[in-house]
C-alpha cells in the first residue's frame, strides 16, 4: 500500500486561523480532514462521523492555545481525535446497543481496490484493530513513529512491529483479493 505523504499547512495559516480568520481555518480543514476521516473510518467506522465532528469542535475551541507548524498541528489533531474516539467508545459502552445483524467479519469489495484512499480504509478494516490503527496513523495520517508512540502510549519499537505486521497482513489480504474474485473477509476485530 503506497500513499502519498500528507500535506502540511504553513505555520502562518495556522496563526491566521488562531486569530479568527475563517478562511484560514477552512483551508486547514480542507488539508487535514481527509486523512483524519480515513483514520477514524479505519479504527471505528460506526463512530467516525461523531468523533470527527467532536474533534474539529475541540480544535476550533482550543486553537488559540496551539502554537506550532503544520507537522505539529497534524500530530495535535490526531491526538485530539484519538482522545475523542476513546471517550466516545467509553460513552457508547455505557449505552444499550440495539443491533439487527452484524457480520462477524467485514467483507472487502475487490472493485474498490483500484483507486483512492477510501479503498485503503476498507482494506485496513480487515486486519486487527491495533495494527490498522498504527498503519492508519503512519500511512494515512503521516505521523512519525515517535508521534504514534506518544499518541498510543506504546514504545517506538512496538509501533514499528505493529506497522510491519499490519503491512504484511494487508499484503496477504490484497493477494487473497487477487485470487478470489468473489471478495473475502478479514479477521474479527474489536473496537479501540
Amino acid at each position: 500500500m503506497v500513499a502519498e505523504q500528507p500535506a502540511n499547512v504553513p505555520a502562518r495559516l495556522i496563526d491566521d486561523a488562531r486569530r479568527g480568520n475563517q478562511a484560514a481555518f477552512a483551508a486547514i480543514h480542507q488539508v487535514y480532514a481527509p486523512p483524519l476521516r480515513r483514520y477514524l473510518e479505519t479504527v471505528s467506522h460506526d463512530l467516525a462521523g461523531e468523533v470527527e465532528s467532536a474533534t474539529w469542535e475541540s480544535v476550533a475551541t482550543s486553537l488559540d492555545r496551539f502554537s506550532g507548524d503544520g507537522i505539529q498541528f497534524r500530530s495535535w489533531l490526531f491526538t485530539i481525535a484519538r482522545r475523542r474516539l476513546v471517550d466516545e467508545v467509553r460513552r457508547s459502552a455505557r449505552r444499550p446497543l440495539v443491533v439487527a445483524s452484524v457480520p462477524d467479519t467485514p467483507a472487502l469489495d475487490p472493485e474498490h481496490l483500484d483507486g483512492g484512499p477510501d479503498w485503503a480504509v476498507q482494506v485496513l478494516r480487515t486486519i486487527p484493530t491495533r495494527q490498522a490503527e498504527v498503519v492508519a496513523l503512519r500511512v494515512l495520517g503521516g505521523l512519525s513513529v515517535d508521534e504514534v508512540s506518544t499518541l498510543l502510549g506504546i514504545t517506538a519499537a512496538n509501533v514499528r512491529v505493529l506497522c510491519h505486521r499490519g503491512l504484511n497482513a494487508i499484503r496477504r489480504v490484497l493477494e487473497s483479493a487477487d485470487t478470489d474474485s468473489t471478495g473475502f473477509s478479514g479477521e474479527n476485530r474489536s473496537a479501540v
